[in-house]
């Protein structure tokens, strides 16, 4: 009785190894014949096709969540940005309201606000001298969309949301005249390409990977935040502050 071993080679292995061995035994038994059939040449196509196209997505999806991540971090460090303008602004005493994001009118619900609802307006955030230059232009809502330009080119690659709860006045505080003590404060930034067309915005933010449907910030058409941050800013500059602070 015969025993039959199975060969561990892969497929493709094998039939790579065949090649090699007829031609070598080609070259040994028919000096003057070199090189393959045409039918060897079509089966090596083959297994290469077979190769490219079970490697191939993987490095895209690699490349395309690695792409994703960064613009992710991009909009970390602007959403970042935007509050500690906002925090130094407060801290320091002696602002206005006119100096604060638009206000939702609410005094909880900041993570549940709406998502923006209008195209982006005029007002950009660039180290460039651009027209209509964010913070001195400005969104005239809390829905209200900002661009961002990180490119120094005037051409915006993000949109930003900016808006804030109602505040906090301390005790005998003038509300009508005094800005607020204390507020939560929220940061959204979406990706964006200057001239596309506006899509439907999302209060949720996206995952940071790809999938093979594409990006996970554009989930059915609609448009998600690759950040947001959401926070307490108060003013303690003085001892009415605490009253606001410790609520």
């Amino acid at each position: 009785m015969s025993v039959r071993f199975r060969s561990t080679k892969s497929f493709p292995a094998r039939i790579l190894l065949a090649l090699a061995n007829r031609a070598t035994d080609h070259s040994s038994t028919h000096p003057t014949e070199q090189g393959l059939s045409l039918i060897e040449c079509l089966i090596a196509i083959m297994v290469i096709a077979i190769t490219a196209t079970a490697i191939t997505p993987p490095i895209l999806l690699a490349t395309g969540t690695r792409i994703q991540s960064r613009r992710a971090e991009q909009a970390n460090q602007i959403a970042q940005a935007e509050v500690d303008r906002i925090r130094t602004i407060v801290e320091r005493g002696g602002y206005t309201t006119a100096d604060l994001p638009m206000s939702t009118g609410q005094a909880t619900g900041i993570e549940t606000f709406g998502a923006p609802v209008s195209p982006p307006g005029p007002a950009m955030l660039s180290s460039a001298t651009c027209p209509d230059r964010y913070p001195q232009t400005k969104p005239n809502s809390p829905n209200g969309l900002v661009k961002v330009d990180i490119n120094g080119d005037c051409q915006a690659e993000f949109l930003m949301q900016v808006f804030r709860t109602e505040g906090c006045w301390p005790t005998n505080v003038d509300q009508t005249t005094q800005p607020p003590y204390s507020f939560y404060m929220g940061v959204r930034v979406y990706a964006y390409q200057e001239g596309e067309n506006i899509p439907v915005f999302d209060n949720q933010r996206a995952t940071l990977s790809m999938s093979s449907t594409g990006r996970k910030d554009q989930v059915a058409g609609n448009r998600k935040p690759l950040q947001t941050l959401y926070t307490k800013i108060s003013r303690n500059n003085d001892n009415k502050s605490y009253e606001c602070v410790a609520k």
